[in-house]
């Protein structure tokens, strides 16, 4: 009889416990920082101080000379058109993606994430790890046809379905 009174107020207990625990999508850190952007320019100017500067300098070359090539030959006809391209906001069970792209001549040449999920530290750690090398991969493959990241599987599928968006806006 004693036994059946402990297991009984051990389950109980247990159901307590269980009910009230607070899951990454409620509370007031769901909607934290919205703020923050995740972005391929950031993310090579964070990493520009160790090995971006050639890279940086090469691109900013790379612009003058379409800038002073376009001045030489015709202004409106030869320099390159620029433009910011919005994917939708794909739900994911973690919470929203959203993917911007900077698109120069046909070509993908920044990628930033405005939205992805934050709503505890796990969700950020995720993020943190996964965006930077999907926004790679979507620079490198110039197209929605890339790799999800391992541990990043909810993130990875909003990330490619606002993607694919924002490239069906684009025309690519």
């Amino acid at each position: 009889m004693r036994r059946t009174v402990l297991w009984i107020l051990s389950t109980v207990s247990v159901l307590v416990l269980l009910f009230g625990y607070h899951t990454s999508t409620s509370g007031p850190l769901a909607s934290a920082n919205p703020a923050a952007v995740i972005s391929g320019a950031g993310r090579s100017g964070a990493a520009g101080g160790q090995s971006g500067p050639g890279d940086s300098g090469s691109q900013s070359s790379g612009g003058s000379g379409g800038s002073s090539g376009g001045s030489s030959g015709g202004s409106s006809s030869t320099r390159p058109t620029t433009s910011t391209v919005t994917g939708d906001v794909a739900q994911t069970q973690w919470g929203p993606v959203q993917v911007q792209l900077a698109i120069a001549d046909g070509k993908i040449t920044d990628v930033a994430v405005p939205q992805y999920p934050n709503g505890n530290s796990q969700d950020v750690e995720i993020a943190r790890y996964a965006l930077p090398i999907l926004i790679q991969e979507t620079i490198d493959q110039q197209s929605a046809n890339i790799d999800m990241v391992s541990g990043a599987t909810y993130t990875s599928a909003g990330y490619i379905q606002s993607l694919q968006s924002a490239l069906d806006q684009a025309g690519l």
